[in-house]
């Protein structure tokens, strides 16, 4: 029992002799450290961070909502410009056309009065000498010197100037009325002549046109 008892009395260097009959075992020394406790939350930071991912949220909702306004204002202003064009170069059209078709008809107007003037001129020395040389001829056959048959005669003085120092002495017997155009007209006892140059000349306009 001398050796039991010197094994007790000895430093405990991390073995444990074994326990004794009828003796309770003892429990090891266990240090208990404090247990740390969890950090606190910032809440300062968390209600800053939170509004501001809130204002940035709201802000990118107004941005985009900005940016379909006024993408719909520029389609709408381009479907106006374009319904404004299209409409305005519909009546710009219709109103050219119609000018043209003026200017068309003038213009076309304005040829055949010059090219009757032109024919005028032209006609002077061959038909009219020709027409009123007819026209001599006939109221000599149908008019003896000194007989008193009224005849009317109706055109310009141009031809009519001919026409009377063509007949001599039976121009007196010519009661004359001025009228525009190409022709002389001749009325004899209800017969009429007439010089025809109107309407060669319309023929020959209708040719060069």
């Amino acid at each position: 029992m001398a050796s039991g008892a010197l094994f007790d009395l000895l430093p405990d260097f991390g073995s444990r002799a074994p326990a004794r009959a009828g003796q309770a075992p003892v429990p090891p020394d266990i240090e208990r450290k404090p247990e740390a406790s969890p950090p606190q939350a910032d809440i300062g930071a968390l209600i800053a961070e939170a509004v501001a991912d809130a204002e940035a949220a709201l802000a990118a909702r107004l941005t985009a909502a900005h940016e379909a306004a006024l993408e719909a204002e520029r389609q709408a202003n381009d479907d106006a410009a374009t319904a404004f064009l299209e409409s305005f170069g519909n009546d710009l059209g219709a109103a050219v056309a119609t000018r043209i078709d003026a200017m068309e008809a003038r213009v076309a107007e304005l040829t055949a009065a010059t090219i009757a003037r032109i024919l005028g001129g032209i006609v002077s020395d061959d038909l009219q000498k020709r027409s009123l040389d007819a026209l001599t001829r006939t109221i000599s056959a149908a008019v003896a010197d000194g007989e008193a048959v009224r005849i009317g005669v109706r055109g310009p003085l141009s031809l009519f100037e001919p026409l009377k120092a063509a007949l001599g002495g039976r121009a007196a017997n010519l009661d004359f009325t001025e009228a525009p155009g190409l022709d002389l007209t001749v009325t004899i006892d209800e017969t009429v002549f007439e010089t025809r140059i109107a309407e060669w000349s319309a023929s020959l306009s209708e040719v060069l046109t």
